[in-house]
């Protein structure tokens, strides 16, 4: 999708049978959010169960800043259970909707 990238800072939050992790900045040596990529990030936490929800949040600062969002894949690597959340919707005010939070349901 054009100008589907961004700069700006996005930050996450999951929810989980056993509490949640707190809203988390998504940041790591490279260049994340462009166009067509799949970024990788590693979040350490307490045990917070099985996610049930995650909550994704585009700060909307700089040039651009709207960002298309297709999917999140949570992995918990000491049980190696896995969790995907459907997006493919605009976290940016002037596309879709407008709205640059949104709280996603796994499939």
């Amino acid at each position: 999708m054009k100008y589907a990238g961004t700069d700006s800072d996005i930050y996450i939050t999951l929810f989980g049978t056993r509490g949640n992790s707190g809203e988390r900045l998504l940041d790591n040596a490279i260049d994340n959010f462009e166009r067509g990529h799949t970024d990788v990030f590693t979040l350490e936490m307490r045990d917070i169960g099985e996610i049930q929800k995650v909550r994704i949040k585009n700060q909307y600062r700089g040039k651009d800043p709207g960002w298309f969002l297709v999917d999140i894949t949570v992995h918990q690597e000491e049980t190696d259970e896995e969790w995907t959340f459907p997006c493919s919707r605009w976290l940016a005010y002037d596309e879709d909707d407008g709205r640059v939070d949104r709280i996603l349901d796994p499939s």
